[in-house]
């Protein structure tokens, strides 16, 4: 009786120690933002080993600091990231734990993050009237300044090198509003896949914190209904690209990318299906050839892309194993 008494005091300690450990980190993504990737999973896991209603402690901590840092331009971006990030730690927790796909939660906390990043970046200068994109494109010009000078000042007497660089840099901040929303829409996808993953590895050893199963990552599909959706984003894109419409460029990018960004994935899962069903030590092989693809991303991304469609519309995996397509 002693025993179990020492072992309840312990389990209950080391749950407040992980609810301290999610304030400071929460604290250190105000320095770090992207630290956001796992910072609400851990939120979250605290909320499941103490109370969910915990939650609202880093939660609230992180607000405070936010509102101290991200005040020079009003206080928009720092309330817009605090309900991002306390948003998305509950939804997670309340999504697994109610036992909704993986898939469904994964696009939940992108869709949080999207928002959330959308109105910290471009709600600012929509209200002081200069524009929704117009601080990301100071903050880009700044850099692009920089690297102009350095670039220039490199080049030496190069007049040639020099007006390339130039050329190049013109271009590059001439594209910003129409790459905004899409580089958003990837961060906001890396943030919630990120998340979904680290609550799920803070749980693994937790019997007592009951979530929705998941796959091998060899396995992971996108659900066939997703397919409609996606089908849509690119019929609706391509009619507005062919409208002549002024932000129609920005919308072709951001609907790339929320189109590529799954078939990617599902085509990254399908070479890792095909690693483990042809090679004895699958260790080397995984780590050679995800360093391939890092190394050559650029030329792997289309393929990656077209190898995961390849898989949604024929779901050859489950074909050689008998088994009924299933989603992540």
């Amino acid at each position: 009786m002693e025993y179990n008494n020492q072992t309840s005091k312990s389990v209950e300690n080391s749950a407040w120690l992980i609810l301290l450990l999610a304030v400071a980190a929460g604290a250190a993504a105000l320095i770090i933002p992207f630290g956001l990737i796992v910072v609400p999973a851990l939120w979250a896991y605290a909320g499941a080993r103490t109370k969910p209603g915990w939650i609202a402690l880093p939660a609230a901590v992180y607000a405070l600091g936010a509102l101290m840092l991200y005040s020079e331009n009003g206080y928009t971006s720092a309330v817009a990231v605090s309900v991002m990030a306390a948003a998305s730690a509950v939804a997670l927790y309340v999504l697994l734990t109610k036992r909704f796909s993986n898939t469904y939660t994964a696009l939940t906390l992108s869709g949080i993050f999207l928002l959330g990043l959308y109105v910290a970046a471009c709600l600012p200068s929509v209200l002081a009237g200069k524009g929704a994109f117009a601080a990301v494109q100071a903050a880009m010009d700044e850099i692009i300044s920089f690297y102009r000078t350095t670039f220039v000042q490199a080049a030496g007497a190069d007049a040639q090198y020099a007006a390339l660089v130039n050329e190049y840099l013109d271009t590059f901040s001439k594209a910003v509003p129409t790459m905004v929303v899409a580089a958003l829409s990837i961060f906001a996808g890396v943030m919630g896949l990120g998340n979904l993953l680290f609550f799920r590895l803070f749980c693994r050893k937790r019997k007592e914190i009951a979530i929705s199963p998941i796959r091998e990552f060899r396995f992971w599909s996108l659900p066939r209904s997703m397919m409609f959706g996606l089908f849509a984003l690119l019929v609706g894109s391509l009619i507005l690209e062919w409208s002549g419409w002024q932000y129609a460029e920005s919308l072709v990018n951001t609907v790339n990318v929320l189109v590529g960004m799954p078939l990617l994935l599902q085509g990254l899962a399908v070479v890792d299906f095909l690693i483990v069903r042809s090679a004895r030590k699958t260790a080397g092989q995984r780590a050679v050839t995800y360093v391939l693809i890092g190394v050559l991303f650029g030329l792997a991304e289309m393929p990656l892309m077209l190898l995961g469609g390849f898989e949604q519309l024929f779901h050859f995996r489950a074909r050689t194993q008998g088994l009924p397509p299933q989603s992540l």
